[in-house]
């Protein structure tokens, strides 16, 4: 069996916009919308500038696709991720799977081409999500609705008075939905979307985002004021001519996250991983 390759299904741009939402929201209940308003962009203003501080987590990565359950350790890396598979469907992996892993490790290594595209990818992402952050509070309408088990509970809708810019602020113009939000921090605990009409892009000959694709996000605090998405389950459909194929059904669980050090880069990473080994492969996720 041939180790599974991730499906890059979704143009990383709409995913930014689906993941500014989820990072930006904060709102304490009952205001008035003067004060909620400037409250959420207090909240997108934090939330670019724990960005700005790139702090680097590892974390294990239980994923759905094709069928499968597949297990991994992520390390993330100032350079991009590096991923090392753990199980499939409960089994270590075969040895033609850890040599196709190495391989396409080495690869990245030696390759000083891959390891650019990996920064320049990683720095487009970071600059669209912060133009997002900085969008949320016009592109949404927030009201809220109360507290429920300790959270604050906000639904948002399209502001009929935005006027997107770019794709990204198209999809993400779509959402309606509800999070929930920890006050102490002022971070969503949990975001649940869906979107609310069909998207198209040039009369639909560039593509279009299909209405009822559905966003349900779980954030996790994992430190003082820093906050990682630890539940992903995304729905949706669609064809994106002028990007990648859009057909996104992603079912994702992330726990055991620990701080990397600084700086650290993709070879640091894989040294680290060859170091340490995969004593521990076979644990649940969940232990």
């Amino acid at each position: 069996m041939r180790m599974l390759k991730p499906k890059y299904l979704l143009d990383r741009g709409s995913r930014v916009a689906i993941f500014s939402l989820v990072t930006s929201l904060g709102l304490p209940s009952g205001l008035p919308s003067e004060t909620t308003e400037k409250l959420v962009r207090e909240a997108c203003y934090n939330a670019v500038q724990q960005r700005e501080m790139k702090s680097l987590w590892s974390y294990r990565v239980e994923r759905h696709e094709d069928s499968h359950i597949i297990l991994e350790q992520v390390i993330e890396t100032v350079d991009g991720p590096v991923k090392h598979l753990l199980t499939v469907d409960g089994h270590a992996p075969t040895p033609a799977q850890l040599k196709e892993e190495g391989d396409r490790h080495r690869s990245s290594l030696k390759n000083l081409a891959d390891q650019s595209a990996l920064k320049k990818d990683h720095d487009e992402d970071t600059k669209k999500m912060e133009e997002m952050l900085r969008a949320i509070p016009e592109v949404f309408v927030f009201q809220d609705q109360g507290k429920q088990r300790g959270l604050e509970k906000i639904s948002f809708q399209p502001n009929p008075d935005f006027k997107p810019k770019t794709y990204e602020q198209r999809v993400l113009h779509t959402l309606v939905g509800t999070a929930f939000i920890d006050l102490h921090d002022k971070q969503i605990a949990r975001v649940s979307a869906s979107l609310a009409h069909r998207v198209e892009f040039g009369l639909g000959f560039l593509g279009r985002v299909d209405k009822g694709g559905t966003v349900n996000i779980t954030r996790t605090r994992v430190s003082s004021g820093v906050w990682q998405v630890s539940m992903e389950r995304i729905d949706l459909n669609g064809r994106m001519a002028i990007f990648k194929s859009l057909n996104r059904h992603k079912d994702e669980q992330r726990a055991n996250f620990k701080p990397v050090a600084p700086g650290t880069t993709f070879a640091q990473a894989l040294e680290e991983l060859e170091k340490n080994g995969p004593a521990d492969s076979s644990k649940s996720f969940r232990q």
